[in-house]
């Protein structure tokens, strides 16, 4: 048997293996992207959250945490989907809206933190951020990352 007969018959095996595993490969790259985005867009609103609650709780109004909750993560319009509550009692939580201050005295009781959350399943989330929570890989189940808890939670302190 010749060398060359040999040789010539695993001619393009390669290009045929590499064809067979392209797919796959394609699918891992962008699902591993598209992952990664979701979960970078995620911790940014998990940071800008934990900013807007540390502002609350030095004083600030809580329409001044909702716009800085913007501010930090960058996404215009986020303001309509923040909640700014504040904890009068061990867990139970109260919604606080317009110029009231989330740490100032309410009946003269001390709040004892303001929480600062984002939900991702209301309609006013923006636009930028409506599709990016649900995971669309071919050949695997959509996953949704819209259920996931974003929120930030500072005590009060020194605010009356």
């Amino acid at each position: 048997m010749k060398i060359g007969s040999k040789l010539r018959r695993e001619d393009g095996a390669a290009a045929v293996e590499f064809a067979l595993i392209v797919g796959v490969l394609a699918l891992l790259i962008f699902g591993m992207l598209q992952f990664g985005v979701a979960f970078f867009s995620l911790q940014n609103l998990r940071a800008g959250t934990r900013e807007g609650s540390r502002y609350g709780a030095v004083g600030a109004t809580s329409d001044e945490v909702k716009t800085r909750v913007q501010d930090w993560t960058r996404v215009s319009g986020l303001t309509a989907a923040v909640v700014v509550e504040q904890q009068a009692t061990a867990g139970t939580y109260t919604a606080v809206n317009g110029v009231t201050q989330p740490c100032a005295k309410v009946s003269g009781v001390q709040p004892l933190s303001v929480r600062t959350s984002v939900d991702l399943q209301s309609g006013s989330l923006p636009a930028v951020l409506q599709d990016v929570f649900v995971l669309d890989i071919p050949l695997m189940p959509s996953i949704s990352l819209r259920g996931a808890d974003v929120a930030g939670e500072f005590r009060c302190e020194g605010v009356s």
